[in-house]
């Protein structure tokens, strides 16, 4: 629901009413599928109490989640996942180990007509925490970036990022690159910033077609920058000369980002300040410009002054496929998790001037329906029903999308799932 009067701006009751105020149809036979990737380990972050990787048939119509299956043979912790047309990319979060990458095909039995994952290769990602992967458009490259990896002084290093090549069958090949992030974070935040820690791995081509090669940027939260490497067709992979980084604010910790559908600008989130950072993007050589508007996940009054991982902390970040509206999902701690609505000001990316192009406005917040959202999904084409992953309630909720406000309304369907963290959709 809507958080009341006392917490900044709400949604009105007739933005929630229905499809008569802007929630469009959703059409039964799209993206009936839904994979979920959980914490299966007791850390110091989480009680994890998953099996693997679980499946749900979902009623796009009224967002019921029905559950399908249990792959307990994903190993531990498999925390982030990345489809890519019939193949599954799933890392295994591991602390003691290195962790690994592996891939699924995915497929449906003629005779049950549920979800089927089979199992193909894996390959170390030569770090410790694994926590995010992606995959080139044209599913040439995997990528992968290692939050206990980089540079350490009182344990192991490993790799922040690596890079593999990809078979045409989806299969992983060899080792195209692996980098460690050096030196020291801001120690903006002390407990959480003594060391690098890549967070996100991601990858988009660059130019107009994939024969530019492709940009590959990664937040780290321990150094509060953006690392920003080009990654060449045939598997090179160099920081941009010149563009090798951009910095956030002193103890800010980038967490994920997500550019705009218009291809135009990025919004990079701040996990321990729990702001989001608007970027212009250029799509020729995939970097990043200066921040040109920090701003606030936190309703006003949420918290007496400056607000830290203490109190909340960002999780996810997306754009709405329309590319009017920007999500993100907060943990708060001691209470249920907040989804904030962004309006896009003007999401074309033409304004009269760049730094007015894609700001932010927020336009509404939301209950979860549970304790610590993780991962979050908005179902294409038209991103009219959202699922939250709320890891320590157990749970996926679903929401109606409005498509003229962006906001949430719950649909009342909520589906058991112990410690889920990440989503993907898979279409029928």
């Amino acid at each position: 629901s809507p958080i009341g009067v006392g917490f900044g701006v709400t949604a009105t009751a007739a933005s929630l009413a229905g499809s008569a105020f802007g929630f469009p149809s959703f059409a039964r036979g799209e993206e009936t599928k839904i994979i979920v990737g959980t914490y299966t380990q007791k850390l110091g972050h989480v009680d994890g109490k998953g099996r693997g990787l679980y499946s749900f048939d979902l009623d796009p119509y009224s967002g019921a989640l029905n559950f399908e299956s249990t792959f307990s043979d994903a190993g531990e912790n498999p925390t982030y996942l990345c489809r890519n047309g019939d193949m599954l990319y799933v890392v295994n979060e591991l602390y003691e180990d290195d962790g690994d990458v592996t891939v699924y095909r995915i497929a449906t039995d003629k005779d049950s007509g549920k979800l089927t994952l089979e199992k193909g290769n894996s390959c170390s990602a030569l770090g410790g925490g694994t926590c995010h992967v992606s995959t080139t458009p044209n599913r040439t490259f995997v990528a992968v970036a290692n939050y206990d990896g980089g540079e350490r002084s009182e344990k192991r290093s490993g790799s922040s990022l690596a890079v593999y090549h990809l078979h045409p069958d989806g299969r992983i090949g060899d080792l195209a690159a692996a980098l460690t992030h050096k030196g020291k974070g801001t120690n903006g935040n002390p407990a959480r910033q003594g060391e690098p820690h890549a967070h996100m791995a991601y990858v988009e081509a660059c130019g107009p077609d994939h024969k530019d090669g492709y940009a590959v940027l990664t937040p780290d939260l321990g150094l509060d920058q953006v690392k920003q490497y080009f990654l060449s067709p045939n598997g090179v992979l160099l920081p941009h000369p010149g563009r090798e980084s951009v910095s956030h604010a002193a103890g800010s910790g980038p967490r994920h980002m997500v550019i705009h559908p218009s291809g135009k600008f990025a919004y990079v989130a701040d996990e321990l300040t729990s702001t989001v950072c608007l970027h212009s993007y250029d799509s020729a050589v995939g970097t990043l410009g200066p921040i040109a508007q920090r701003i606030s996940t936190i309703p006003a009054g949420f918290v007496d002054g400056e607000v830290t991982d203490k109190d909340t902390s960002i999780a996810a970040i997306r754009a709405h496929p329309s590319g009017k509206f920007v999500y993100v999902s907060n943990r708060v701690v001691g209470g249920e998790g907040i989804i904030t609505v962004f309006r896009v000001e003007d999401e074309s990316g033409e304004a009269s001037s760049p730094s007015h192009g894609g700001r932010l406005q927020a336009s509404s917040y939301h209950k979860t329906g549970g304790a610590t959202p993780r991962d979050f999904t908005l179902l294409k084409d038209n991103g009219s029903l959202m699922i939250v992953a709320n890891q320590d309630s157990d749970n996926l909720v679903t929401f109606k999308v409005n498509g003229e406000t962006g906001a949430l309304l719950p649909t009342g369907k909520v589906a058991h799932c112990p410690s889920p963290v990440a989503i993907v959709s898979v279409p029928q």
